[in-house]
């Protein structure tokens, strides 16, 4: 499609511009049409970490070397076993079905009670050739 206009010298409309350049998919017009969302992931997904006692990964800088090396940050792992020593209900629970119940602030790096809203969880991927992480993650 092409289009022509002619304008008055040094008329800069943007919105027409951006109108005129913009490039829509079929796919991404039959998307619009009936009015779906654009940007929204439901149900959402919850990667639960699987790992050996002080076995998850840690990333330090020079300076917080001592304090992360004294006290790694939390996972969903260790905050499942910290939360089921504090709530009576999360000790019902499984790991898997953790994500059913909380969900996971990753600024606090801690599991809240869930409000609403279903999620899905989702193991990394773990290798049989390692025996613990295996048997852990088939549970």
């Amino acid at each position: 499609m092409a289009v022509i206009g002619i304008f008055a010298e040094n008329f800069n409309d943007e919105v027409t511009q951006y109108q005129m350049g913009r490039y829509v998919s079929s796919n991404e017009a039959v998307w619009r049409i009936f009015s779906f969302h654009i940007n929204e992931r439901h149900p959402s997904v919850v990667h639960l970490a699987v790992h050996l006692e002080n076995g998850q990964r840690v990333y330090f800088t020079p300076q917080n070397a001592v304090q992360r090396a004294a006290q790694p940050p939390s996972t969903t792992l260790t905050s499942f076993f910290e939360t089921c020593q504090n709530d009576d209900f999360a000790q019902t629970l499984l790991y898997s079905e953790m994500p059913k119940y909380y969900t996971w602030n990753k600024s606090s790096r801690k599991f809240i009670r869930r409000k609403q809203g279903k999620p899905i969880q989702e193991y990394p991927d773990v290798y049989s050739t390692d025996v613990n992480l295996f048997s852990t993650s088939q549970q």
